[in-house]
Order: C-alpha cells, then structure tokens, then sequence
C-alpha cells in the first residue's frame, strides 16, 4: 500500500520524465559550452541523490509499524537527495545565462520548500502510533496531505529548464542523459 503523492512527489522530483525534451528546441543550435557545464554539475547532484533511492520503501501488510518505519527511512534518504540536488545547485553557481540568478533562485525557492514539507512529513510519520494498518493509512493520507501542499511537486529542474538556454544545455548535456535517460 504505497502512498501516491508520495511516491509521484518523489519520481517526479528526480526522474523529472515531464522535463524530458527530445530534441533540442532548435536543431540549428547548441548550447553554450559555459550552460552545458553548469548543467552537468547540477546533474551530477541530481545522480548522487537518485542512487539513495533506489530501493523504494518495503510494504509488510501484516506488520505496519514496519511499513511506517521503512517509509520513514525512505525519507530520510529523499531528504538526502534533495540535499544532493540542492549541493549540485550550490556548487554550480549562477547559470551563465540571461536571468539566470532569479532561475536558480526560484529552482532554490521550490527545493527549500520542498525540504522543508519533506521534513515535517518524516517527523509526523516517525512520531505517529501505527499500531494496526487503519492507523498506517490514516499516517499515510495526512503525509499525503502535506506533500500535496507544494507549489510546484515537478521539482526544482522544471525551473530552471523554463530558461531556454538552460533547457538547450540540459538537452545536450551527456550527464543529464545518463540521469534523466535519453530523452532529456
């Protein structure tokens, strides 16, 4: 019994499939050499936190406390990743692009919000009395509800691949293809 905004939040975050392009805006383009290694250091982050997930919480229907604490742990590695996500984005720096520091910072903005419902959503989880599965999918719907309440659950790259010449980069950039698969 797997939480649905839950598990979208998560795929969506760091698959980020809805950003995949498969070619590049314009054929007669090519990212700037400068976007293209700014992308690949986010990208980079992004790789480093995918690797924490992937092995998704285990569900026990006849132990719900052990589902409980496996979804807990699940978000302490998402938080992981995010935190991942957001070193790929400090490291990189300002993207060498028209707007690119209000880019980042929005893509900054999303990813501290989302931080921060992630942690409260883990610290309700870990605190909640799951004695019976009724009370798992009560822990369940309210982590659901929260996670429901971010502004844009797509992730921080959707923001920042709203800049063209971002987006150009991310479709060129071979890290981002290894991440995101061949579609990015």
């Amino acid at each position: 019994m797997h939480s649905a905004v839950l598990v979208m939040s998560v795929a969506a975050l760091l698959s980020c499939a809805a950003c995949a392009s498969d070619a590049p805006p314009d054929p007669g383009r090519h990212a700037d050499p400068a976007a293209l290694a700014w992308v690949d250091k986010v990208c980079t982050g992004v790789a480093a936190g995918s690797a924490k997930l992937s092995q998704p919480p285990a569900v026990d229907d006849a132990d719900p406390v052990k589902t409980r604490d496996a979804m807990v742990d699940f978000l302490g590695r998402l938080g992981s990743a995010l935190e991942d996500m957001a070193g790929g984005l400090r490291t990189a720096g300002v993207p060498p692009v028209p707007d690119g520091q209000s880019v980042v910072d929005k893509a900054t903005g999303n990813l501290t919000e989302t931080q921060s419902k992630l942690a409260e959503t883990k610290t309700r989880m870990a605190q909640a009395k799951v004695t019976d599965q009724p009370s798992l999918r009560q822990v369940i719907s309210e982590a659901d509800a929260t996670m429901g309440k971010l502004t844009d659950p797509e992730g921080p790259i959707k923001d920042l691949k709203a800049n063209p010449e971002l987006d150009l980069a991310f479709s060129e950039s071979a890290t981002c293809k290894r991440v995101y698969g061949s579609g990015a």
